[in-house]
């Protein structure tokens, strides 16, 4: 054969070697950079809900390029409709943000992911808060459904210059006597301050969100509760729950609330306070978030009580001292092609860094033990407070029918307080006992269906 022959030959095999192998590793690099998109559904948890988010995952994007969260906030008020429906339809995120009273609803339908093996590559039950974990599955079932992600827990917020011009300090609210006993100090000394009359307290009303939330610190308290300990009988019609609600319910017809309080909810209360218009009130830790923030970012730094505030535990009363928790988990939808990846994203934002990150974006306290050795949760003594109050912190049970009975008990003791503020001669245990009593039979009712 012509040597020039067999160099031409020679040449097409090595530029044929080399075309091929070059296609082969573009091939290859190509698989390795495809990008899997994982959505996610959140609700508005902080001023900025998708920006906010976004900050905290930019250190999850630098160790997974190859993963792209897609994040959509839904509104509160239709996230329930919303979530129910991608339940149903399958037409659902990979992950989605869960209040925790809403695990046990969506769980029971069948529509999440179990992530029961998953939890020990986190550390596992120990690396939550105990009182929180028992939001993440139906209450007496061994299968994982949510992750806890951050937790909403309630504290008292009182005035300074208010308690200083009256000789009061944070151990006189300690108990129901103190705090009843400062409170009445208060309404006596008819205060005006800042161009501002002082009431003593400020509570939300009938129209607010939270009403169910804003008693059970006081019915817990007494003793009391709304279900029995094995969650099959209702526990509403007690004397330590008439108690608890006698207690609070004083609190307004002794004069220490305006009526018009009782027609606003949360966030006007908050607003008032910040403005000068009670000298106390109970709220989360986003109030503590707001009360720090400049409002170039959304915050009421600038107001007349941002300066003259702190911040004491709940008042303990005959059986104890506990107070609300709340906040949201996350889930993983048994209907998504990205379940790996979604994983990840949880993983990551339920780890140390993140938990502090989002908790300083959003005011709210982290699921996580170990984040609370974060010199964030320490160095103000008012957001100290939130750290210990956790632990004693009190969730509803995660049932499945704990979705139905929030509602009822929200609109039976919503429309108690027009009860309260038309009752002539006083609101006392007799009309009490039949409020409760009437929200026992719909709750027995529910529970029966439900067995």
């Amino acid at each position: 054969m012509n040597k020039w022959i067999r160099y031409g030959i020679l040449a097409l095999s090595l530029m044929t070697f080399l075309v091929f192998s070059g296609c082969s590793k573009a091939s290859k690099e190509g698989a390795s950079s495809k990008t899997t998109e994982v959505t996610l559904w959140v609700m508005p948890n902080s001023l900025e809900p998708v920006n906010d988010l976004e900050k905290v995952l930019e250190g999850f994007h630098k160790t997974h390029p190859n993963i792209k969260i897609k994040i959509t906030s839904l509104d509160w008020g239709a996230a329930w409709v919303r979530i129910t429906t991608a339940a149903v339809s399958g037409d659902a995120p990979d992950i989605v943000q869960l209040g925790t009273t809403w695990v046990a609803a969506i769980s029971s339908m069948g529509a999440l992911s179990d992530l029961t093996t998953q939890v020990n590559k986190i550390g596992g039950a120990s690396h939550f808060l105990p009182s929180i974990w028992k939001t993440s599955s139906i209450e007496g079932s061994n299968k994982i459904t949510a992750i806890p992600w951050f937790v909403d827990a309630r504290a008292m917020y009182y005035r300074t210059d208010v308690f200083n011009k009256l000789g009061l300090t944070k151990s006189d609210i300690s108990t129901w006597a103190g705090f009843q006993a400062a409170l009445d100090k208060i309404n006596k000394a008819n205060l005006m301050i800042d161009g501002k009359k002082v009431a003593p307290l400020g509570i939300p009303g009938k129209n607010d969100w939270n009403v169910v939330h804003n008693l059970a610190p006081w019915i817990w308290n007494a003793g009391g509760d709304f279900l029995s300990a094995d969650y099959k009988k209702s526990s509403l019609n007690t004397p330590e729950t008439a108690q608890g609600l006698a207690y609070y319910i004083s609190l307004v017809t002794k004069g220490y609330v305006t009526r018009a309080c009782l027609e606003k909810n949360t966030a006007q209360i908050e607003n008032d306070f910040n403005n000068g218009t009670f000298a106390v009130i109970f709220d989360g830790s986003n109030e503590l978030r707001g009360l720090t923030t400049s409002p170039e970012q959304g915050g009421a730094e600038d107001t007349y009580v941002a300066k003259r505030f702190d911040i004491a535990p709940y008042p303990q009363g005959p059986k104890g001292k506990s107070t609300f928790m709340g906040g949201s988990n996350l889930a993983i939808f048994k209907g998504s092609k990205n379940k790996e990846a979604a994983w990840e994203v949880i993983k990551y934002l339920t780890s140390k860094e993140p938990q502090v990150e989002y908790c300083k974006r959003s005011g709210f306290m982290p699921s996580v033990v170990e984040a609370f050795d974060d010199p964030y949760f320490s160095e103000d003594s008012r957001r100290a407070i939130y750290k210990e109050a956790v632990k004693d912190g009190r969730a509803y049970p995660s049932v499945p029918s704990w979705g139905l009975i929030e509602p009822i008990l929200a609109r039976r003791f919503g429309i108690m307080w027009d009860y309260v503020l038309e009752a002539k001669d006083g609101f006392g245990l007799t009309e009490i006992n039949k409020l409760l009593g009437l929200a026992d039979k719909e709750v027995v009712s529910i529970l029966e269906k439900n067995k």
